[in-house]
């Protein structure tokens, strides 16, 4: 994300208060902020509009290495350069709206989030204020999952990776001026590094390529090239003709980029194409005609102007409103958000970047110290709120704090470690809960995500029944299931199923998983997987019980919860889905378990739905209670509901057949 307007002054009439050091003010630059910031906007808000919008952000890099790396090139020749003194540029430069935006959030969190919302956004705080947002992203998500659109400060990794770059740029540069015959060179080898670090990481470790700022600085070196060439050019930049073809050029680069470039392995090579754009628009000079009549058209320097701000504000408004929608929001919430996007930004520019901009001596001074002491204090702030779990005691968010709750997953992590240890499971791909340790034994649920939404209920009623459950987790828990080369959960679940069928004082196995067959992409071989499983099952004597899945929900629960900080807040009614639609859901997968059922009658089938659903309606909530966690998890009201359902059903199964039975 660019942020490097203090460094050069606003309009030709304040140049000549301009320092020494400050760069000849382009308003062709501030228009291709103003491309830029509209591109990455408009992707956020209007994806099928402009599929490639997230280029921008290459854009504002090119920009940011171009204006800074000049400046500072300046500074070296006068002899004025300061390490201090361009950090606290960058404080005033920086801070104010970030902060604006982030105490903004945290203001609004407070209100209107759930515990677990503003838990994360507390530590999305603490990374935007410490500028490692990028590297928390970095393992937590990618930019362009669907997750990311409930994440309001995720945009703050750019920002991160333009500071960092910045911590070590100006040494770098400082320490470069000493030769000064060699400074295009060293810049050029650095840009190849990185670039090569790119264009080698995407295949393989795209996450890691999009975020590091090791193979993102190329982008900025860009910019900083143009700097050097301009530096040591003792004539005006390219103008006739040659500035004409470049515009034109990078005109038709951008143009292709922003219609063509998709997320997929972005960066990598298609990053040339806005950066090369960026660097020739740049290069063209004021005077080329896409420069002089549609860069530098007014309309377009005022939203350059305001372009920082803007690019913070946009997101969290965006964000906000997904979270409490609980969807993509209607066209016209996420117009409106825009709209008071470029209002808040040029409140910001207006009300705290340009005062604070003029300011000088000893005012500056006191200034930037105030600005890191609120830094500091907002970091630890949204420290202090993750460490608190989002501060569930909030007076806002009490209604509803039991449902709340249920949207959180819940393990019970002692109970896993003995388990594991008892079996000597020493990788995070072999799991396990057992209700007694120390015993052997009798139950064992065998499943994946949809068996551990389950394992309360069953464990309470076996434990009822003085029967030990055994619960291996597994990915889809049947035999000779190809697993990929990176899927390690597959790949563990053959000995977890070897693991029940050959311990001897396990009579019952338990089957669930999310995966329907009749689902599958190519399910006959997911058929004959299942079929076979329980088949060697069977033979070995053990009684086998199918659990059937639930609905899956094409809402998220927590939409059924009213949040009390918002008053447009509305709530999915009635929470559940018509018993139509779940039959839909389960169509070829009924099909396919019937004849199942009639090549293998002793299988036992268990249909959880039916603690959900009656003849009409399948609810996510009963009785004020959510039973869903998100569109397809039980809560923990849930698996118990469900467990109760189960032993009503156990209960009314032959004598031989329920726990503890005659055989």
């Amino acid at each position: 994300m660019n942020s490097n307007a203090p460094d050069v002054v606003d309009a030709p009439k304040d140049a000549a208060r301009a320092a020494a050091t400050h760069l000849p003010y382009r308003r062709d630059i501030d228009g291709l902020r103003a491309i830029a910031v509209l591109s990455v906007i408009l992707f956020h808000a209007f994806p099928a509009l402009l599929p490639g919008g997230f280029i921008g952000v290459d854009i504002f890099f090119v920009i940011s290495g171009y204006l800074i790396s000049g400046i500072l090139l300046r500074e070296l020749q006068l002899g004025k350069f300061s390490i201090a003194a361009f950090y606290a540029r960058r404080v005033k430069r920086i801070f104010p709206s970030l902060l604006a935006v982030m105490i903004a959030c945290l203001v609004f969190g407070w209100l209107a989030l759930f515990p677990d919302e503003y838990g994360q956004l507390g530590k999305h705080v603490g990374g935007g204020a410490s500028f490692a947002a990028n590297f928390f992203y970095w393992a937590q998500v990618g930019y362009f999952d669907t997750s990311a659109d409930t994440k309001p400060l995720l945009h703050l990794w750019s920002l991160g990776i333009e500071e960092q770059f910045y911590i070590v740029w100006p040494a770098v540069l400082a320490l470069a001026w000493r030769w000064r015959s060699k400074l295009l060179l060293v810049t050029a080898l650095l840009a190849l590094l990185s670039f090569a670090l790119n264009a080698a990481g995407i295949s393989h470790h795209a996450t890691a390529t999009f975020y590091s700022p090791l193979s993102r600085a190329w982008e900025l070196l860009g910019g900083a090239l143009l700097a050097c060439v301009a530096h040591g050019r003792p004539s005006a930049a390219p103008g006739g003709f040659k500035a004409h073809l470049m515009a034109s050029a990078a005109l038709a680069l951008l143009a292709l980029g922003l219609a063509l470039i998709t997320p997929k392995h972005f960066p990598g090579w298609w990053a040339l194409m806005p950066v090369a754009a960026a660097m020739l628009l740049i290069e063209a000079g004021p005077q080329a005609w896409f420069n002089r009549f549609v860069l530098g058209n007014p309309v377009m320097v005022w939203i350059g102007l305001i372009s920082y701000p803007l690019y913070l504000w946009h997101w969290p408004l965006l964000s906000f409103a997904q979270i409490v929608e609980g969807h993509l929001p209607a066209p016209q919430i996420r117009a409106a958000a825009l709209v008071a996007a470029v209002l808040l930004a040029w409140l910001s520019w207006r009300l705290l970047e340009r005062p604070l901009r003029g300011l000088r001596g000893a005012r500056a001074r006191a200034a930037v110290t105030l600005l890191c002491v609120l830094m500091a204090g907002t970091g630890l702030a949204g420290g202090y709120v993750f460490w608190q779990q989002g501060l569930p005691q909030r007076a806002a968010i009490q209604e509803n704090l039991a449902n709340q709750k249920a949207l959180v997953l819940v393990e019970d992590k002692a109970n896993a470690a003995a388990c594991k240890q008892r079996y000597g499971f020493d990788s995070v791909y072999k799991y396990c809960l057992q209700a007694w340790p120390e015993r052997e034994p009798t139950v064992a649920l065998l499943g994946d995500s949809h068996a551990y939404h389950v394992v309360a209920g069953l464990t309470n009623y076996y434990k009822s029944k003085g029967e030990n459950l055994l619960m291996l987790g597994t990915r889809v828990p049947y035999w000779d299931l190809p697993a990929g080369a990176d899927d390690e959960f597959q790949k563990a679940t053959q000995p977890m199923l070897e693991q029940a069928l050959n311990t001897p004082s396990i009579k019952t196995v338990i089957f669930a998983t999310h995966q329907r067959v009749g689902f599958a992409d190519n399910f006959k071989p997911m058929v004959n997987a299942a079929r076979d499983t329980y088949r060697r099952f069977l033979a070995a004597g053990k009684r086998v019980i199918v659990i059937e899945d639930v609905p899956i929900l094409p809402f998220d629960p927590r939409t059924c919860i009213r949040r009390p900080g918002v008053a447009s807040s509305a709530t999915t009614s009635p929470c559940g889905i018509p018993r139509s639609e779940w039959d839909k859901q389960v169509d070829q997968h009924e099909q396919i378990r019937q004849e199942t059922a009639r090549m293998f009658p002793q299988v036992e089938w268990f249909r959880a739905s039916s603690a959900l659903c009656d003849e009409r309606w399948c609810s996510a909530m009963i009785d004020g209670r959510l039973m869903y966690r998100d569109t397809n998890h039980l809560s923990y009201d849930g698996d118990l509901r469900v467990g109760s359902w189960f032993s009503r059903w156990a209960e009314q199964q032959p004598p031989a057949a329920r726990p503890g039975g005659n055989p």
